[in-house]
């Protein structure tokens, strides 16, 4: 049984499957096939909303054309050594298969923060010295910085998908995966997504994995973007991306506790990120998060939200250096339920104490801590009678007592 997500599933395997973008792979196409007659503006920068085929598009065209692809993925490496390290040798180097290569530098928006100085310098000597055409993609090309990278590049938009040509594809997704879909259904799906095929897509396979009989109702309690959206969601926007941009919008929607997003990435992380390296960098960032709610917990420094949210969104997704493609089913944390097992095996304790502290005029804590001699005490049933009618103890206390 094929388990991978559908975004991976149903990714473009050639360019006849790309969805609305027409005009934009002519125009990467051409560039590719007529590389080495430019003199300048040699690199393409490919940018759009997230969800509209950019990378997968490349992909595609790589394989139709018989092309080596390298990709790199500029959220990971963000300053001037770390994208050296990885593309100088693949600029220089012929393919070990003999054939062209395409250079792909994905998702450049990442490398925007005071950690990335070089980073944008870097990336125009890479044009510059390339022997192989280099196309970057962003999401949002028009930040300050990227203005001397615009100069050297041949920018190609990415269009938000149609709504038709959306609801043909899922349709043709739903048929493969025996889902039965109202077209209704499948227009409320589209519309909401706003042309981002990929969030589509995980709509759909969140809503069918529990109904494989989908109405329009079914769409509009689950899927609308501006809705309160499930931590389910938010955990995949996390997990399966590597674009910060993506995951910094992850718990936009969520009305959740915050202890309880912390418990449900604690629960589910080991599950998606199987790498040691990846799981303790992610694991790092994690307790950095933490180390920031403990300050607001004790000088009520309320700012400190925000980078909460932004540690526990885009510094877990960007702690991977891979995506893990096989499905994970993310479940609930376990450790409320052993929280609240202990609390009720303790309840009758705790109860116990407080009575034993208000008439011994000691603190709950330290009557606490002392109730294994009372158990040992209780043990004379003449000295139990007493015990029991002093602190006025209940009938499931006594038998607490006596166990």
């Amino acid at each position: 049984m094929n388990t991978a997500q559908f975004t991976s599933k149903y990714k473009p395997k050639n360019t006849s499957e790309v969805i609305g973008q027409d005009e934009q792979l002519k125009e990467i196409k051409k560039n590719i096939t007529d590389y080495n007659k430019k003199k300048t503006k040699k690199a393409l920068l490919v940018y759009g909303p997230s969800g509209t085929g950019k990378t997968s598009t490349i992909h595609a065209l790589a394989k139709e054309l018989d092309l080596e692809i390298i990709e790199v993925n500029a959220s990971d490496s963000r300053n001037t050594d770390s994208l050296e390290q990885k593309i100088l040798p693949a600029i220089k180097q012929q393919s070990l298969f003999g054939k062209g290569k395409i250079i792909l530098i994905d998702e450049i928006d990442g490398i925007s923060g005071n950690q990335d100085r070089g980073g944008v310098p870097t990336l125009i000597k890479f044009i510059e010295e390339s022997s192989f055409p280099i196309i970057l993609t962003a999401n949002d090309p028009w930040d300050q910085k990227f203005s001397s990278l615009r100069k050297k590049t041949v920018m190609i938009q990415y269009k938000t998908i149609n709504i038709l040509a959306m609801v043909k594809h899922l349709k043709e997704v739903c048929i493969k995966e025996g889902i039965k879909i109202e077209d209704d259904a499948l227009s409320v799906l589209s519309r909401r997504n706003q042309g981002d095929l990929r969030a589509a897509l995980n709509d759909l396979e969140n809503i069918s994995s529990s109904n494989k009989n989908i109405k329009k109702e079914n769409i509009e309690d689950t899927s609308e973007r501006e809705r309160e959206e499930t931590i389910i969601n938010a955990l995949l926007k996390i997990f399966k991306t590597k674009d910060p941009a993506i995951a910094l919008r992850a718990f936009d929607n969520v009305d959740e506790d915050i202890n309880k997003i912390f418990l449900w990435i604690d629960e589910n992380l080991s599950k998606e990120y199987t790498n040691e390296e990846d799981l303790a960098m992610a694991y790092n960032q994690l307790s950095e998060a933490d180390v920031f709610f403990g300050r607001i917990r004790r000088w009520q420094y309320y700012r400190y939200y925000a980078y909460i949210y932004d540690i526990l969104s885009a510094g877990i997704a960007l702690s991977k250096k891979e995506k893990n493609p096989d499905y994970i089913q993310y479940k609930p944390t376990s450790r409320i339920l052993k929280i609240w097992m202990a609390n009720q095996k303790n309840a009758k304790r705790k109860s116990i104490a407080l009575k034993l502290a208000a008439n011994t005029h000691t603190s709950a804590s330290k009557a606490f801590h002392d109730m294994p001699y009372i158990k040992a005490m209780s043990k004379d049933k003449k000295l139990m009678g007493k015990i029991a009618d002093e602190l006025k103890l209940e009938k499931e206390e006594i038998e607490w007592l006596k166990k």
